[in-house]
């Protein structure tokens, strides 16, 4: 184990929230290192080679080379960019050209540039506040519904989040696989992007 990834495990280990590392699997890793150039020594790198993917307080996931499979992932993603973390609403962080991480939100569908590096980022997953950052679509025991689920489903809401409403409250719920509800925001993206132009 390398010193860098011992002083994130150090690190994880700091976080008052529920922290998961999925094992990392040797094909997804090989194949990864084929398609795309990620520097090793990065952050990303570290996190790629040596994690199967890290799943915070059952809400946010880092992509990795495992069950949370950043090659699978991204060819969900229509853009160039890469997408390095979601959420289980399908919001999705994303490494921009400016080495910066940009958020793109499920309830605009548009990308927001967060103005921090992959450690800030980092940091910010493991001890900083993600409640208040979530604070308008999360609900009543939403970690005793998540507990259990698996990484490769998120939270669908109908009406849909980029759907204007009330509150949170009058919308249904239910647990559909991630594919679906990135997917649909990508339709609908492109359905308004249509209607623009």
């Amino acid at each position: 184990m390398s010193e860098k990834f011992q002083r994130i495990l150090d690190d994880i280990e700091k976080s008052e929230k529920k922290v998961e590392i999925l094992p990392s699997d040797d094909v997804i890793r090989e194949e990864l290192r084929k398609i795309y150039d990620i520097n090793p020594e990065s952050l990303l790198g570290i996190l790629l080679d040596n994690t199967g993917g890290i799943i915070i307080d059952y809400w946010i996931r880092i992509y990795g080379t495992g069950e949370l499979n950043f090659i699978t992932r991204n060819t969900l993603f229509p853009f160039d960019e890469i997408v390095i973390a979601e959420d289980v609403l399908g919001g999705l962080f994303l490494y921009l050209s400016d080495d910066k991480i940009g958020y793109f939100a499920p309830d605009t569908l548009e990308l927001e540039e967060l103005g921090i590096g992959m450690s800030q980022f980092m940091y910010w997953c493991l001890h900083g506040d993600t409640e208040t950052f979530y604070d308008d679509y999360r609900w009543n025991n939403w970690r005793e519904e998540l507990t259990d689920i698996s990484c490769n489903v998120g939270v669908s809401f109908y009406p849909f989040l980029w759907a204007e409403t009330e509150k949170l409250e009058s919308r249904s719920r239910r647990i559909v696989p991630m594919e679906e509800i990135i997917g649909l925001e990508f339709d609908m993206l492109k359905q308004l992007t249509d209607k623009a132009d």
